[in-house]
């Protein structure tokens, strides 16, 4: 595939009834006042905030008055002219992210559908643009509505809002205990076109083999062609990396070509995580050539480095839980990564770099990617690549006992293929998880027990990873307990450590023995000022209104009172008076985060059998009372520097 041509043109959205075809719904007159700008890539609800029509959703009570937005179609238009094909070239349309149930229309004709938040969409046009301006329409149905999915399934059951579970897109937004309720509706990535020769890269991938005695190291690079039309034939390659270069032919045919060299490169450089040794990163290059003609060209960078997951009997009877990178054992001093912010759309190159330059500044080497949110893009990863911040990542599926039908497994091992691939040249990404809680909450919340062998993390999710990344662990769940299937084992796999309201001290930790702790973490009132851009100035105390409720309750929003009520219970765990106005709070609360958090990154982080720690989580997403260090958008917390503290010290 060739650079893409950006799609400049100039958009407008609205919302429809539902299942409006695009001549009611874009020409029918009595919708032309809806019409208003918008912004591509984006959201509706940023769109919609610009004109007017909806107040900030993060102040007060506002994302309540605007649940409305999820219950319709929603609608964008443009007028283009696309780019000429050369002779022997096809015009395709590339969509990088339609968030959700997207129907794309060119001149009035359906061209192309997609049903994930997660993967992108790409249609072969050639055939339907016509001379001059073309007109582009793109429906985005309701989010509360999936079509043709049994919303009503009993053993289709989660945490919060069970219809989540049959919509890929990010299970968070539909309401959470980091989240608001907030469905994200837009064409939230970017759109280009593509011109297509018939052949085209389809993925080029190094890994590393092998690190050898004498410095070395072995490197595999895999290259794949895809076909797009015209007769099969064979292409040449002239592949690139860390400077040795190598020619070569690959038969392409419609169900793809692909050929695998391996080579030796001397005095290796090694790729290290944050705080034991550099990042340097190689490049290669690729070009695809026909009789003579350049098809295609690519290029990237990746670093030489290996990685193991030890789980070994231990001699308390447990298993370890262990990463090993380039043959060495590492301590994860973890945190959490949430989404950067809940209209996921917002979230720039700047927003990563900040909060990623604030993760290294903490000597924090490890974030893991949480599954109820999103695969983030592209640049996060680079950046940790740049900064050695070693990422676990669970697959998004989160908190609840999935759909077990074909179809809805065809669609997440689509979404899978499409993310691992795309992620597996990345140094920093060093494991796969299925997915966040689901057995541990099949068993303990949702009485299904048998959930714990299900199809989608138990098979599909781990064929995929064995498919197109063999050399990165992949780990079924998070807790994971690989020996009893005791889900949430201390001293087997991973383990989730939750204790809310009890003193950080409590024999609930210290009686702990885990191999690595994925989850962990303390609530705390974020800064002032960052409270006073929800609360009005005379709604600030007490924190028993409306405004501080929906801004620190989780989803399900039967007791909203219940995690401000447990940040007094461990002010009283800790011996201290509950304290008796707003600033005082602020500054209870978060010394008591950071104490917590020193005690146990030093308890934990001090026993032989434990190699990770990761606290919960790094940043908000909207303004709110929650477990993070910073506060959206980017007020850190006192706690912030305790943690900073404690990693240094930490000599493993």
């Amino acid at each position: 595939m060739k650079k893409p041509l950006p799609l400049d043109a100039a958009w407008h959205v609205m919302h429809a009834e539902p299942n409006l075809g695009p001549t009611q719904a874009c020409s029918a007159s009595k919708l032309e006042e809806r019409w208003v700008p918008a912004t591509v890539p984006g959201d509706v609800h940023l769109d919609y905030l610009r004109a007017g029509l909806i107040a900030d959703p993060f102040y007060g009570l506002n994302h309540d008055h605007i649940r409305w937005m999820e219950e319709w179609d929603w609608w964008y238009r443009t007028e283009l002219t696309p780019p000429v094909p050369a002779p022997g070239q096809r015009l395709h349309l590339r969509f990088e992210g339609l968030d959700c149930f997207a129907t794309v229309y060119l001149n009035g004709k359906e061209v192309g559908r997609n049903q994930n938040m997660f993967t992108p969409l790409r249609v072969d046009v050639t055939d339907h643009v016509q001379p001059g301006v073309n007109r582009l329409e793109v429906c985005l149905g309701a989010p509360v509505y999936p079509p043709d999915r049994p919303v009503r399934d009993p053993a289709v059951r989660g945490y919060g809002n069970s219809l989540r579970l049959h919509v890929r897109k990010a299970q968070c937004c539909y309401g959470w205990n980091i989240t608001p309720r907030l469905v994200t509706i837009g064409i939230w990535k970017p759109v280009s076109w593509l011109l297509v020769d018939a052949v085209e890269l389809d993925d080029v991938h190094v890994s590393t083999v092998a690190l050898n005695a004498d410095g070395s190291a072995g490197l595999e690079a895999l290259v794949e062609v895809r076909q797009n039309h015209g007769a099969p034939a064979p292409v040449d390659c002239e592949l690139t990396v860390a400077g040795h270069t190598h020619k070569l032919v690959i038969d392409a045919a419609p169900t793809g070509g692909r050929q695998t060299v391996r080579f030796t490169v001397p005095d290796a450089q090694l790729w290290w995580p944050h705080n034991h040794g550099a990042q340097p990163l190689y490049e290669w290059s690729a070009v695809l050539r026909h009789d003579g003609r350049e098809l295609d060209r690519r290029q990237g960078r990746f670093g030489i480095r290996t990685v193991r997951l030890l789980q070994e009997p231990t001699d308390d009877g447990g298993v370890s839980f262990v990463f090993a990178i380039n043959g060495r054992k590492i301590f994860l001093k973890g945190m959490n990564w949430t989404p950067a912010d809940a209209i996921f759309a917002r979230v720039d190159a700047a927003r990563y770099d900040q909060l990623l330059a604030a993760a290294k500044d903490t000597h924090i080497n490890a974030m893991r990617v949480w599954g109820g949110g999103v695969y983030e893009q592209d640049h996060f990863y680079a950046r940790c690549d740049e900064l050695g911040i070693l990422i676990t990542h669970d697959f998004m599926f989160a908190c609840g006992c999935y759909p077990q039908d074909d179809a809805f497994l065809n669609e997440a091992r689509r979404e899978a293929e499409f993310q691992v691939r795309r992620l597996r040249q990345h140094a920093c990404v060093i494991a796969w998880f299925g997915d966040n809680e689901n057995d541990v909450l099949a068993d303990n919340s949702f009485d299904q027990p048998g959930y714990r062998h299900n199809r989608l993390s138990k098979e599909v999710l781990r064929d995929v990873v064995r498919a197109h990344a063999p050399r990165t662990p992949y780990v079924p769940t998070s807790p994971y307990s690989p020996l009893t299937y005791d889900q949430n084992e201390s001293k087997e796999g991973d383990c989730h450590i939750w204790g809310h309201g009890l003193s950080y001290k409590d024999d609930f930790y210290v009686k702990q023995q885990p191999r690595m702790v994925t989850e962990i973490g303390h609530l705390s009132f974020p800064d002032r000022a960052v409270i006073e851009s929800w609360v009005p100035v005379d709604k600030l105390w007490p924190v028993w209104n409306e405004e501080y409720l929906t801004h620190g309750a989780d989803c399900i929003r039967l007791d909203r009172q219940a995690r401000y009520r447990l940040n007094w219970e461990s002010i009283a765990a800790r011996g201290w008076a509950e304290p008796q106005d707003l600033d005082e709070t602020i500054r209870l609360t978060q010394q008591l985060q950071g104490e917590a958090s020193r005690f146990w990154i030093e308890f934990y982080g001090n026993q032989s059998h434990c190699w990770g720690i990761f606290l919960w989580n790094l940043a908000d997403c909207w303004p709110q009372m929650s477990d993070a260090y910073i506060a959206y958008p980017f007020a850190p917390k006192a706690s912030l520097t305790a943690v900073k503290e404690a990693y240094a010290a930490l000599e493993r």
